[in-house]
């Protein structure tokens, strides 16, 4: 059996390496192709190209990359009409991957969109265009599946992979004797993953910790850094403040410096998902270009944004989004945080309940919806 798979940004090739570990136990003869991310790749199958092609943030900035995009997805397209996959997953990346979907399935592939596009967020009216272009849509967050009962189509929960499988065994103490750190507060501190990310929102987290220094003398820091490059941005920007030597920088490990950590500042994405459920108190923030916040501004139809805020219906995690993120706030939100326990107890029940939700070994029901779709048709 042969299947197709595109995937685009870190968070798709977490979920791709989980599904594609479940479908060879089920059919160990089964074979990928496709665009493939590291972890997948450590797997196996045939990479036509990195997802980090797919990876761009931002409503105006994927304009510069359209043209490749479009010439890549053209060529993927020729290659798969002309010799089929037996079923094609496309991972998240709905802009490139519906279109995509839609060539296939008018040749009689079967596909499937694994992550429902965030529909109930902006742009309800790309529902048509979702049950247009895919057999059926494999949904992580509980009540999606309701948003296409109307049209009859197949929009299956699963569960959402990371609750299944962040590291919730490791300890806190192992973690920082591994690191040698000693200090009563440390703070992981997580600016993003992409350089665009990390250069507007370092320069915010580098001066609200110059300012917890000042107040607090016995403050750790520490930030899992994805790539030399970012490493040395984000360096430059401690160095700048004279604050390097209160920072533990580590290659990657993000799960392992959240679970050290008494609190985590994060970019807003799925870093939050991920230290709310490892039951950590968390503080988002987040800032894009002017131009596409006045676009997602005028299309955001959720109150919160931060998913496990929209998930619980509350603001549980305090998020600072664009005008409403200074130094001084950021410092001040976190300082307020590390002094109030009652809040921490409450984040720490609320992020449990979250769990409980998201929790359903995701892989494996992913993995046997795309097997009975193919065996359906």
């Amino acid at each position: 059996m042969r299947i197709g798979i595109v995937v685009g940004e870190e968070s798709g090739d977490l979920l791709g390496a989980g599904l594609m570990r479940e479908l060879i136990s089920i059919e160990p003869e089964i074979t990928f192709e496709g665009i493939l991310g590291p972890k997948m790749m450590e797997i196996g199958g045939d990479k036509w190209s990195s997802s980090q092609e797919l990876s761009v943030m931002g409503i105006v900035e994927p304009l510069k990359a359209l043209p490749r995009l479009l010439l890549l997805r053209r060529k993927i397209i020729k290659k798969w009409l002309k010799n089929p996959p037996d079923i094609f997953i496309g991972i998240d990346a709905p802009e490139f991957n519906l279109t995509l979907e839609s060539k296939l399935k008018r040749q009689g592939i079967t596909t499937v969109h694994y992550v429902s596009p965030s529909i109930w967020a902006w742009r309800k009216n790309r529902i048509r265009k979702i049950i247009n272009s895919t057999d059926k849509v494999l949904c992580i967050l509980p009540f999606e599946p309701n948003l296409y009962k109307e049209y009859n189509f197949p929009a299956v929960y699963i569960g959402h992979p990371l609750a299944d499988n962040l590291p919730y065994h490791l300890s806190k103490e192992d973690i920082r004797r591994n690191l040698n750190i000693d200090s009563r507060i440390l703070i992981a501190v997580l600016p993003g993953s992409r350089m665009s990310e990390v250069n507007r929102l370092g320069p915010y987290f580098v001066k609200a910790a110059k300012l917890l220094l000042e107040k607090y003398k016995d403050i750790l820091f520490i930030t899992p850094m994805v790539s030399k490059e970012i490493y040395d941005q984000f360096e430059v920007y401690l160095e700048k403040e004279s604050i390097r030597k209160s920072f533990f920088l580590i290659k990657g490990n993000s799960h392992e410096s959240m679970i050290a950590s008494d609190l985590v500042l994060t970019a807003s994405g799925t870093a939050v998902l991920e230290s709310s459920l490892l039951n950590r108190p968390t503080v988002a923030a987040y800032k894009v270009s002017f131009l596409s916040y006045i676009f997602l501004k005028a299309m955001i139809q959720v109150k919160y944004f931060t998913l496990p805020n929209i998930l619980l219906k509350k603001e549980i995690i305090p998020e600072l989004i664009q005008e409403n993120l200074s130094v001084e706030r950021l410092s001040k939100t976190i300082s307020e945080l590390i002094e109030d326990k009652t809040a921490q107890e409450v984040m720490r029940s609320e992020f449990k309940t979250l769990r409980k939700r998201l929790s359903m070994n995701a892989d494996r029901l992913a993995a046997k919806e795309i097997l009975k779709s193919y065996r359906n048709n």
